[in-house]
């Protein structure tokens, strides 16, 4: 007995771990009262295959059932009583479905899965999936993820990372930190997501610190990053690409101006345009040099060329790629100055098209409620029309710093050039926007109270297109606003970090729609 237990002790220092030798992925969130659905591809066709799941990772050393086997499964053996069996497809196709009740005790269930070829030659296993981790949760409901980033991070710029592997939902949220509108400080660090084990690591770090910046997502899956400030506050006009096939940051061309607060889009042709925001700002003794210009970079040279500007200068205005493929500016804070001196500031409800044809810019339809600092939660709806939600309302220069969110979400038709308008049931800015596989958006968290002491808010909105309706959903687990947020391929919606009631937070929290 001596004998076999120093040998398995043995075996488990030594081992090896599964070789992912096919694909194992979830393709459901785990809501209670609906299937958990997991699904294998590429494996070997026509073969029996083992599904096995556990409360923890193991591992389990192979050695142990063959004595040959050096490899390991990334699964404990705690539920052996439910191991499946099934046949792959003549494609290397097989799926497991889970029924999660809907009952208290379900909650909150965090399973490790792994699947495998049976028999092998000559070892009792053949070929070995990747593991994944799921986690079940209650319907529409804030749950608090089995992981947290490596740093507390609100106002970064969160994206996919498409290659990091073949599940296709890992997700980068970069830089960022503890800072706020008018006192950011960056961080260069970096924060990856991995979608199928529910994990979270340090990514790779960017050539800058940054916050409030932009990141834009090009036609061959790398991400431009965009301007914002560094960790003193200083506005950027410095630029960088991530490579997600080499999981890197390198610089590219700057901007002929420092922006922050500014806005951004990929073209129809997959160039990238920026607009407006500010160069210099200064809240509390209001020096403010904010932007009209428009410049355009070319992914296939990393140059920058100006456009024409934007009519009127203007801090948080959006960005939108219409259907029509041209380009919508709305809003902002229009300021006016006299001799250089600014006597004025608004948030404004004008909007421009842009024509690509003629790089012209038109007036387009009026806003009904005037906003700024909406670009970051604006969402294309599944027919084409635009939804703008919330936002920032700044009535006069004397009153920028106290200037509140508004509750107003109004749709844009591109092809009729028209908005119609609806209201929120609360008042709110720095949310996330997220469109659901369903058409319906879930607006969630926040902040209230004014632009220079935002007061973060968990409340929890869900649009939807089809009535044009609003309807309540139950608050997240704590305040979050200026957070990140991500709808990975198993339609869980995953938000990052923020800041909280009293400080920035690391936590991860995901809902199941």
């Amino acid at each position: 007995m001596l004998r076999r237990t120093a040998l398995a002790v043995l075996a488990v220092a030594s081992v090896a771990a599964a070789q992912n030798d096919f694909n194992y992925d979830k393709t459901t969130s785990g809501r209670m009262g609906s299937p958990l659905v997991l699904q294998v591809s590429n494996a070997p066709p026509n073969q029996f295959l083992f599904f096995i799941v556990s409360f923890n990772a193991g591992p389990i050393p192979l050695v142990l059932l063959d004595g040959i086997d050096s490899r390991s499964l990334s699964v404990g053996g705690d539920l052996l009583d439910l191991l499946s069996l099934a046949i792959t497809s003549p494609s290397g196709g097989a799926s497991y479905t889970l029924n999660v009740v809907d009952d208290p005790t379900w909650n909150n269930l965090v399973l490790h899965w792994q699947s495998a070829i049976w028999p092998g030659n000559p070892t009792f296993f053949g070929q070995i999936s990747n593991d994944i981790v799921s986690q079940t949760g209650p319907a529409d409901t804030g749950l608090l993820a089995p992981a947290t980033m490596t740093a507390a991070r609100a106002f970064g710029a969160t994206f996919f990372d498409r290659n990091n592997n073949a599940g296709a939902g890992d997700v980068l949220v970069c830089g960022g930190g503890a800072g706020t509108l008018t006192g950011g400080t960056g961080l260069a660090s970096s924060d990856l997501w991995d979608f199928r084990h529910m994990t979270c690591t340090a990514g790779p770090t960017m050539g800058t610190a940054r916050s409030l910046h932009i990141a834009v997502t090009l036609n061959d899956n790398r991400v431009l990053v965009i301007g914002g400030v560094d960790s003193a506050g200083a506005i950027l006009s410095s630029c960088e690409v991530y490579d997600p096939a080499t999981n890197s940051f390198t610089p590219t061309n700057s901007m002929s101006t420092p922006r922050m607060l500014h806005a951004a889009c990929k073209l129809a042709d997959g160039r990238v345009m920026v607009a407006g925001g500010a160069s210099a700002l200064d809240l509390v003794n209001l020096s403010v040099t904010a932007l009209s210009s428009v410049e355009i970079w070319d992914p296939a040279t990393g140059n920058w060329t100006a456009a024409n500007a934007i009519g009127g200068t203007r801090i948080g205005p959006a960005l939108t790629l219409l259907s029509t493929n041209q380009v919508m500016v709305s809003g902002g804070v229009q300021v006016g100055y006299f001799l250089g001196v600014p006597i004025s500031a608004a948030s404004t409800t004008a909007t421009q098209r842009w024509n690509p044809a003629t790089g012209n810019w038109s007036a387009g339809a009026s806003m009904p409620k005037e906003r700024a600092l909406h670009h970051y939660n604006q969402v294309t709806l599944a027919d084409g029309r635009i939804l703008m939600t919330g936002g920032m309302d700044v009535d006069n220069l004397l009153a920028v710093q106290t200037a509140p969110p508004v509750a107003n979400a109004d749709i844009y038709n591109p092809v009729t050039n028209t908005w119609t308008a609806t209201t929120m049931a609360a008042s709110r800015a720095f949310h996330s926007a997220t469109r659901l596989p369903d058409g319906r958006v879930v607006v969630a968290g926040g902040a209230q109270g004014t632009l220079t002491t935002p007061t973060a808010i968990a409340g929890v909105e869900v649009f939807n297109p089809a009535t044009n309706g609003w309807a309540s959903a139950p608050a997240l687990t704590g305040p979050r606003g200026g957070h990140g947020a991500a709808l990975t391929p198993d339609g869980l919606l995953v938000l990052f970090g923020g800041q909280g009631a009293s400080t920035t937070v690391n936590t991860i929290e995901t809902l199941r729609f």
